[in-house]
Parts: structure tokens; sequence; C-alpha cells
């Protein structure tokens, strides 16, 4: 007791104190070592990470994917003001780039979306969103979230050729004893996890049989296919499990040997405020290092707090005060005297929300079309207002129904699922309702999968590649420029002149003839001109400018259909069926839906706030992709010549008779040509003609209104562009996010025959409260009654993490 007494005492003296520092030190050579290594390598490797939060689980062909992005720095999750610009990619059932876009992101946030065409086919998509600075971790650093898609078009389904079918392969069985290893003589807890051909966690029992056939213990599977027993090894025995799965199969698996010669820790996580350990060396073990100085390092955080500690007895008894470790994944390891990792466990710190989000309803009930005002209030753990960065989306849960324990959330994503090595399979049920089972259940997870962010032997080799990517602060336009005998030209002068506004800039090119313009800032749609000259001023040059490529895509193994997914789909499909069936009773909006609405008067209309008034049904002509490529001409106005009814197109000056031409929800000035547009980079021209579709936009609706929808980077050509002097360029820049469409209805305008199908009632990508941490919103309501589901997240500066869901009843 004296021992546990003063154990505890030191780690309170420790962690309380020395916890101030980002690294301990301690007298201990080897451990001093260890802690230096660390913080060389944490100064040079930044942890960022981005999270994506998502107005829905999934979607179906025709939606619009809308998305809020926080981007975080260093383990606490402070938003970043490292990288100024996110790449967030589309990719299809097949490994391939759909979309993709670039994002400014401004004191860590931003925003997008992105426009599902009608024509796409169903399947399981995938979102993923980095930065430069985080390609030094490769694709696990990233952020990938799985997104499903339906179709009302059943014919149309990729197929991925990596798709694993679960009749071919059997269940997997992995054991993990505790600190790493089992040791000789030393009673171990033996967590193990048994994972199906789809990925997921099965139902498994067994027994462990020594290798004379003697049966030592039995085990089930607690949850997901995980679990633990407690095995002591014997000195020259093995150990084997035989195992039976829930389908009735059998098979056998070898346990890991354990060591002779050893020592191990051992940490009970069930309690709130502390955590016991145990450091329990074997005889061979403890007789060779009796009265050694050991040590443990306790890592939480990005601090690494060190505790020297004498081995004068085989079990050491210790506590770890939980209120001095920040919340998510605490990495505690044993070393030796030398430095030498032993023995490592992982814990999982949960708190209750580090930001409390009250949110405070006008109403605690509401009517269909009704307006709703929603209060918000965000506050920290000591009561104190909290000036943060929120997103919120509002559904209809009868229309979307959602499995919570499956939903990728901010905290479990920055606290959990982006830490560890593997799919961690349903994460919010960790971190929704709280209690002894899910925590004992989220102990099982930290035995079953490793750290991800370093590994110690690893660090203490310098086994880490050094950094290869620079954090990106802007965009950049980069190329070569070479004489015309295809010599590069060095200091020559290379300028970037933009075509509409802006002032233009000036480099010089190296010995190779590259030019790099930095950290510049431009939207999709501006065009530049490269010009360049020689050292003695002459323009005999030959300019290449580097087409930008996404980078390349790791394609994940592909698992067989996730039927709860399909099945929660179901009702979402249902009424997407019921709207196209109003769509063709009434003819789409054609006036009648917006008589109920009011729209805000503005100088630009933007269409993206409802993709869905340019979909073939509502459009009153609509030339696609595919019949645009067929033409073979090098511009769009040649490529739309004689294909457009009730508009002129004239293909040498690149104009056309409609009234107003909009470009991804964007209206363009009236000197706009179609020329100005890449055809390749088309993804459908919409003609609106007559006054029931083209009034909507106002008096220049009048005469007429072409929308085209751009492929956001789909089937770019990725060959270098040469030019000889002057070169005309439309690079990839900012993407504009569209603003979501919300309804206004006017109550006392008369009711109409068709019904708001919305399924996300409410998206809101940004809302910043103010000093006294307060905020708010507004909506109205669709037609269907039911429960609405509200979701708010965000972050403060200091990286404190807030998320609250809060439901109501529509009738």
């Amino acid at each position: 007791m004296k021992r546990l007494v003063a154990g505890l005492s030191m780690l309170i003296y420790l962690l309380g104190i020395c916890y101030s520092s980002a690294y301990c030190q301690t007298n201990n050579g080897g451990l001093g070592k260890v802690v230096s290594k660390l913080k060389s390598y944490s100064s040079e490797h930044l942890v960022e990470k981005t999270y994506l939060h998502f107005d829905k689980p999934y979607y179906v062909a025709g939606d619009t994917i809308y998305f809020k992005a926080y981007v975080t720095l260093g383990e606490k999750h402070q938003p970043s003001g490292l990288s100024g610009v996110l790449h967030v990619d589309l990719i299809n059932t097949i490994g391939k780039i759909d979309q993709s876009i670039k994002l400014q992101i401004s004191n860590g946030l931003t925003w997008g979306d992105f426009a599902l065409p009608d024509s796409l086919p169903k399947g399981d998509y995938r979102v993923r969103a980095y930065t430069q600075w985080m390609r030094n971790e490769g694709d696990d650093g990233y952020f990938n979230q799985t997104i499903p898609v339906g179709s009302a078009n059943k014919d149309k389904v990729l197929e991925s050729s990596t798709t694993r079918k679960a009749a071919n392969i059997k269940p997997d069985l992995q054991f993990f004893p505790e600190g790493g290893e089992l040791v000789t003589g030393v009673s171990s807890k033996v967590a193990f996890k048994a994972v199906g051909a789809d990925g997921l966690g099965v139902k498994v029992d067994g027994v462990v049989l020594d290798n004379t056939g003697n049966e030592v213990c039995k085990f089930t599977a607690a949850h997901l296919g995980m679990g633990y027993f407690y095995l002591t090894p014997e000195l020259g025995k093995t150990y084997k499990a035989r195992i039976t799965y829930a389908n009735g199969d059998h098979d056998t698996a070898d346990l890991p040997l354990s060591s002779p010669n050893g020592i191990m820790l051992s940490i009970n996580n069930d309690a709130v405020d502390s955590a016991p350990l145990k450091i329990i060396a074997n005889e061979s073990y403890f007789t060779e290092n009796r009265d050694k100085i050991i040590g443990l390092i306790v890592y939480s955080g990005g601090v690494a707090t060190t505790v020297p500690i004498k081995l004068d007895s085989a079990i050491i008894h210790l506590a770890i005060l939980k209120r001095h470790l920040y919340p998510g994944i605490t990495k505690v390891t044993l070393f030796s005297a030398t430095g030498e990792p032993l023995s490592e466990r992982l814990i999982f710190i949960q708190r209750p929300d580090q930001l409390n989000l009250a949110i405070d309803p006008d109403k605690t009930g509401y009517h269909t079309h009704e307006k709703v005002h929603i209060n918000i209030n965000a506050s920290n753990r000591a009561d104190s207002a909290v000036s943060g960065h929120f997103s919120v989306s509002v559904i209809d849960e009868g229309k979307v129904p959602v499995d919570e324990n499956s939903e990728i959330t901010i905290d479990n994503y920055l606290l959990l699922t982006s830490e560890l090595k593997g799919r961690i399979e349903q994460p919010n049920y960790y971190f929704t309702n709280v209690n002894d089972e899910t925590r004992a259940n989220l102990d099982l997870v930290m035995l079953t999968h490793g750290y991800r962010r370093f590994e110690w032997k690893r660090l203490l080799n310098n086994g880490y590649a050094p950094i290869a990517f620079q954090p990106e602060r802007g965009l950049e336009i980069t190329g070569v420029a070479k004489n015309l005998s295809d010599k590069p030209i060095a200091n020559g002068t290379v300028s970037l002149i933009p075509m509409h506004s802006g002032s233009f800039m000036k480099t010089v090119t190296d010995d190779r003839g590259r030019f790099r313009f930095s950290n510049l800032t431009f939207s999709d749609t501006d065009k530049f001109i490269l010009q360049a000259v020689n050292a003695k001023g002459k323009n005999n040059t030959r300019l290449t400018y580097d087409k930008d490529a996404p980078e390349p895509v790791i394609i994940a193994p592909a698992f067989a259909g996730n039927n709860h997914i399909d099945q929660l789909m179901s009702a979402y499909m249902d009424n997407s069926v019921k709207q196209q069936e109003d769509i063709a009773r009434y003819g789409g909006f054609k006036g009648r839906f917006l008589k109920n609405i009011t729209i805000k008067d503005k100088k630009t209309t933007d269409i993206s706030t409802h993709p869905d008034l340019v979909s073939p049904q509502f459009a009153d002509q609509v030339v696609t992709r595919d019949a645009l490529e067929k033409s073979g001409e090098p511009t769009l106005s040649g490529r739309l010549l004689g294909k457009l009814h009730g508009f002129a197109v004239n293909p040498f000056n690149g104009r056309s008779s409609a009234g107003l031409i909009v470009v991804d929800g964007v209206e363009q000035p009236p000197e706009f040509m179609l020329d100005d547009i890449n055809p390749n980079d088309v993804e459908s021209v919409a003609a609106l003609v007559y006054a029931g579709s083209s009034g909507i936009y106002g008096v220049r609706g009048g005469h007429g209104v072409l929308v085209i929808t751009t492929r956001q980077g789909k089937g770019l050509d990725s060959k270098d562009i040469a030019s000889i002097g002057v070169l005309p360029i439309s690079p990839k820049g900012f993407y504009k996010a569209r603003e979501f469409y919300s309804p206004k209805y006017d109550i006392a305008a008369p009711a109409n025959n068709r019904t708001d199908y919305r399924t996300t009632i409410y998206w809101k990508p940004e809302m910043a409260t103010d000093k006294d941490g307060s905020t708010s919103f507004e909506y109205y309501n669709a037609d269907g009654p039911g429960t609405y589901r509200l979701v708010i997240e965000g972050i403060d500066e200091k990286g404190n993490i807030g998320r609250q869901v809060y439901r109501y009843k529509v009738e």
C-alpha cells in the first residue's frame, strides 16, 4: 500500500506540475534520449487533419453533396493557420476521380459541394480531402468518407474490380496481448478481434488449448467481433484457439508465443477519474534487472511526461489521473534503462463535450411550412461563453433515416478514428449515450488497434522519411520556358497577365527554364495570359504550362454491399421516386411551386441554391456531355451549333442569342462568350426558353437562359499545354461554393398541388458565435410531417470540439 501511495503521489506531481511543459525532461539518460527524439520529430512533423461535416449521410443521383471542412493543426486540434488550400475529390466506385475542387482555407475553415449528375450510377462513392502538408503522411493521413449514392436508374451500376466476395474469404481472427506480448508466468489480458470478408466484426466463440490438448479457457466476442480473456503462459508451452463462427464454420489459430524473460504493463481504464496501472516483471526479468531505473512516458495531446521508476519489486502499482490528460488517445509506454521500448498500452480519455452547445428553439413543435427560429449558445466546461465556428444541418428523419452508431462526427474522427490504424466500425457508438458498457467496448478498440501517429522504434532509429511536401499557402502556376530549339531558357522573364482584372506579375526562370508564381488567389472562372522573353528581351520562346492534376487515388479494397445502408436508403429512394412522379404530374416548378416561395432580391441569381432547376425535368432542353463530345468541334459554340432550339449560336465570335448565361450557378456578365469555356469541361447545357422556366431569373431571363454545368475537373486532358511567346491559360482556381436553397413560404398564399420533397431541410456551413457565445438562424419546414433532426458541430479557437443533436416534431 505504501508503494501505491508513493507512486500515485509521484505521478500526481509529474502530471500536475510538469504538464505545462511540452516535454518534461528527466535525469534518466534513456528516457532523456527518447524525449529528445520525440521533440525533434514533433517539431518537424506537425499534425494537420481535416474533417468534413456533410449535410446528410447518403444521396441520390441529381442531389448536391454539401460539406463544411474543419482543418486543424497539432494534437490539440486548434484551427490550422499552416495551409491555405484544401483539395477535395469525389471518387467513384472504381477508384476514378469524378470531380476535384480546390477550396481556400481561412483560419482552418472552408466549405464546398459536389453536384451529382442525374446520370450517376449508384454505388459507394468516396470523398477525399487533404492539404499538401498532409501528403507527407500519405493516404492514411487524408480524410476519407464513403458516401452511398442511390439512383432511380437501376441499370447503371459501376462494379469495382476489387470487390471482395464474402463467399471466398473466411473471417480473420487476431490476438493482441495487453502491453504487446505475452510474458511467461504473468497473467495477461489477451484481446481479440474477428473480422468478416465485408470488413465488419463477426460473432465468434472459442476455447484456448495448450500444446498438450488441455483446455485453458473459453472466450466469446462481446462487441463487433471483439472480446478478451486472461491467460498465464507456462514455460515451454504453446497455445492455440479452436474457433466457432456464428455461421457454424470452424477454424483454429495460433496464439502469439510468450517471452521467457519479460516485463509488461497493464492498465485498468474502467474508472472515470483515474486509471490504475501495474508493471509486472516475470521472475527471470526481475532477477536480471532488479533495482535498475526503468521509466514510463505518458504521451497525451502532444505532451510527453516522463516517470522514472526503480524496479525494486516484481509488481509495481501506479495510477494515472485522467484530469491532467487531454481528451482522446493517451499512449503509455514502458522503457528500459537504455531507452528501449518494452511494453505499450493505449487508453482513451473520455470526457463530456469540450463545448456545450445549448439549442433553444422558439417552439417545442411545429407545423409543415412553418418558420423555425433557433438560438444557439456555446460555452466551455467552465461555463464561460465561447467564440467558435459551427455548421448546422437539418434533415427529415422520416425520409433520411440515420444510423447514429455508424456516423462519422467531428469528435469521433478527430479524437479516435484518425489516430488509429485500421477501420473503426460504428465509431459514434462510443460517443453516444456513454456508459460503463460503451467505455469497456472502447477499451477493446484500444487493445486491438495500433496507434497511427508514430512508432517508438522507428522514431528512435530515424526511420521516418524527411518532409517532402511543404504547406500550400495559396495557388500556384508553374511551367517551363524553352527556346525554339527546345533548350531551357535561364534568367528569362515570364509575365502572368489576368485577362479580366487584377495586376500582372513577373518572375525569372531558373537554370532549367522553370518558372513559378506562388501564393495566388483566383477563382475557377479566372483566365490568364503567360508571356515570356529570354534574357535579351526576345520573345522567341516556347512556353509550357503545367496542368494541375489531383493526387493519384489509392484504391482501397472494396467490401461486399452494405445491406444495412441499403435498407436505410430505401425510404430516401421512395421519396425520390415520389418527387419524380410529382414532377411528371405537375410539370416541375413551372411557376407553380414558386408562388409559395420568396426569393431574396440580389444582383445575381445563384441557381446552384436549387440545383433541381437545371435538371432535365425542369429545363426546356438539355444538351448532354455525350452529345457535345460527338460533335468533335474544338469550341463550345461549335459543338452547340444546330443543337439548341430557340437560340442562335455564332461560332465565329462565341456568342449566343440567350439573354443570360449561368455557369455553375453564377450569372455571367453580358460580354461573356461561350468559347471562354473549355468544351471538354462541360457536363451539360440546359436551355430555358419559355417564360415559365426562364422567368425565375427576372428581366434578364426574359430573353432565355443557358445554364452550363461543368464537370469540375473530370476528364481533363492531363498533357501539358505549349505555346510560342504567349500562352492563354485557364488554371484551376478556388471553387465558389453553392448557396443552399432554402425556400421562404408565404403563409397567406394559396396552397398548391406541389409537395415540398426536401430531405435536407436546412444547411448552413458557417455560423460564428459572438463574444457572448450566441448565434441564431431560421428556416422553413418542408411538407413532410414527422421527426426532424438538427445537428450542429464545430470548434473554438483553442481546439475544443462541440457537437449537439436536437430533434423536434412536425405535424
